[in-house]
């Protein structure tokens, strides 16, 4: 297997009223758990996410559930690089937890498409965020 880039490692509380009535963490939570991760790197690399002219949209998001989390617990999500278009990245995630850092408990990734805000349309991704993802740009 080949080995990822790992761009950042997020640390995320589980809040008592994540929990559902069976008893583990509801399903739209692990979205939201991967949504704080993703800001959180983009934050760390100087990317403003607010009233900005341009950014990243979500395209698609796929998570597998393999385990339930459950409350207690901090809930670890790693994001790897994956493939880079001209205008489109592919972020890769683990999710694990503090309590039981061996145990997979979700897989999958979020593809994003990057846009200019006023006309709705795809542009390139920055340069600055393809070398942070470890990318060539192709001309």
């Amino acid at each position: 297997m080949l080995e990822k880039n790992l761009l950042h490692v997020a640390h995320i509380p589980v809040r008592w009223g994540d929990m559902d009535s069976y008893g583990h963490v509801n399903n739209t939570l692990y979205i939201q758990y991967l949504e704080e991760a993703r800001v959180a790197w983009f934050e760390r690399l100087g990317i403003d996410m607010n009233n900005v002219p341009r950014g990243p949209v979500v395209l698609q998001t796929l998570h597998t559930y393999l385990k339930p989390v459950v409350h207690p617990a901090t809930v670890v999500i790693e994001l790897y690089a994956g493939p880079v278009g001209n205008s489109s990245l592919v972020l890769e995630h683990r999710l694990s937890t503090l309590e039981d850092p061996e145990t997979l408990y979700g897989e999958g990734h979020c593809k994003l498409v990057w846009i200019d805000h006023d006309t709705d349309r795809s542009v390139p991704v920055p340069d600055d965020l393809r070398r942070a993802l470890g990318a060539v740009k192709h001309s």
